[in-house]
């Protein structure tokens, strides 16, 4: 296929298509989601698009990029999720032509195909997800930084770092990324033994170009506050040692993914790109098993990296099996090398194959989001300016409505634990009429009292053929309840 000029287009031609398919297919009804995260990402989009200052006015534990790219769009659900799936297409076709130049046109292909079916990184990319745009980031940085790594031009250099500077200012763990390119940029020097004013230049660059995104956010929102947000308020969230089958569940689901881990040793000797590749993989799959918590959706920032490298070891393995490809090993070591071989394609296949099924299966089954149907009864039963309170924040992104900025961040998992007091002060301050209990607010003792000698009454609302998303593997059913007053 990949041989004939026609033939190859036709290739990338429908990995492209397949990737847009998985991606915008009934982008309204997404079939899985990363617990309410979306929700809170929204409406604080939302929020600062009619005017809340991020952090000082309106509490935030996240970095700033990604709520003021959604504020042009007014928090709208539908038109930030295609924004995320068309940057996501992006990144699958960078990454696919960095595989080319690091290999050939069938790693293009199959890098393109991994990354289309990935199931973690597809999910992530139907959705208006910070891990998903990080992801992408960095996705975007890896080709100025090959360029450097082969040619030594410090412009892509200074491109690659502003990329990551980005990606830091969409979520924290994108600094990751610098991290892995000047753990690859000292390895590399030392291997080389290049001279020390050199080397030193080129970090300064890359750090100084990667700090320029995280200044201007800091000088615009104010240091103080945006550092206590973006790190400190992300110190408190406890230790869950379960998550850690996170790590296990995302290998699990892209099999192909093990294959550069398992031939480290030998992609670190190929090239310089493989070194850094690998670098940048083993930096983000370090500190993922090392931090308190992490989440299936964390794993997406591994994608771009190990989709690149596993398209190169599938092709290497693959040709090392061709009787015409020249190997002066011996009969015996011929015949490992070609079990080997058959082995690492049918592991590749078959973690395809699984994420494949996951993906359709999610597509096959999903139906209208319950969640859409309590926010069209909050938008036909509440004004433009009314605040409104539900334990599903994509509710209130659905209706287009505000809520009050203490309760925006309904989380399990956040610096400042939400009580009845803080949910009672922002009910009585705002005004607020409409209510829907659920997820964290099932857990708020005397809330459905307090509400019910409020003057609130259960209102039963017909969600229809509407359901949750049927693949949500870290979720449990939100158990929705209303309560409205008038």
């Amino acid at each position: 296929m990949v041989k004939d000029r026609r033939r190859l287009l036709i290739s990338v031609v429908l990995v492209i298509l397949l990737a847009g398919f998985l991606r915008f297919y009934n982008i309204q009804w997404s079939f899985s989601n990363n617990g309410i995260d979306e929700g809170i990402m929204l409406e604080r989009s939302l929020m600062v698009g009619k005017g809340y200052d991020l952090y000082s006015e309106l509490p935030c534990d996240q970095a700033p990029l990604a709520f003021y790219i959604g504020s042009f769009f007014g928090g709208e659900v539908v038109p930030l999720r295609a924004l995320v799936a068309a940057l996501s297409l992006l990144a699958i076709g960078v990454s696919m032509f960095v595989s080319t130049r690091m290999k050939d046109a069938r790693a293009m292909v199959i890098t393109g195909l991994l990354l289309s079916v990935d199931f973690v990184f597809l999910r992530e990319s139907r959705l208006f997800s910070l891990d998903a745009l990080t992801s992408c980031l960095i996705a975007l940085s890896i080709l100025p930084f090959m360029m450097y790594a082969r040619n030594g031009r410090r412009d892509m250099l200074a491109v690659a770092g502003l990329l990551v500077g980005l990606a830091a200012t969409a979520k924290l763990f994108g600094g990751l990324a610098l991290i892995g390119m000047i753990v690859f940029m000292l390895l590399e020097a030392r291997r080389e033994k290049k001279k020390l004013p050199g080397t030193a230049l080129d970090l300064l660059l890359v750090m100084v170009a990667a700090a320029l995104p995280v200044l201007a956010f800091m000088a615009y929102l104010g240091p103080g506050d945006m550092f206590d947000g973006m790190v400190f308020q992300q110190g408190e969230r406890g230790f869950d040692p379960f998550l850690k089958l996170s790590i296990v569940a995302y290998f699990g689901l892209n099999l192909a993914y093990v294959l550069p881990l398992a031939c480290a040793r030998r992609l670190w000797k190929s090239s310089a790109e493989a070194r850094f590749l690998l670098s940048l993989s083993l930096v983000l799959l370090i500190f993922m098993i090392l931090q308190p918590l992490v989440f299936l959706h964390h794993m997406a920032l591994l994608s771009p990296s190990l989709a690149i490298l596993s398209g190169v070891v599938i092709v290497e393995m693959f040709d090392a099996n061709k009787s015409d490809v020249p190997n002066p090993c011996k009969p015996t070591e011929k015949l490992k090398s070609a079990r080997t071989g058959v082995a690492f394609l049918a592991v590749a296949m078959v973690g395809i194959v699984v994420s494949a099924c996951f993906a359709s299966y999610g597509l096959e089954l999903q139906g209208k989001p319950m969640q859409a149907v309590f926010g069209g009864w909050m938008e036909s039963n509440t004004s433009p300016d009314e605040f409104v309170i539900a334990g599903d924040p994509i509710m209130s992104a659905y209706a287009h409505r505000m809520t009050p900025p203490e309760i925006v961040n309904v989380a399990f998992r956040q610096h400042q634990n939400l009580t009845l007091d803080i949910i009672v002060g922002a009910i009585e301050e705002y005004d607020v009429n409409v209510v829907i209990v659920c997820y964290r607010l099932n857990d708020i003792d005397g809330l459905s009292e307090y509400l019910m000698d409020s003057e609130f009454s259960r209102t039963v609302i017909n969600a229809g053929a509407a359901d949750m998303a049927v693949l949500d593997l870290f979720q449990e059913d939100i158990g929705p309840v209303t309560l409205y007053r008038r």
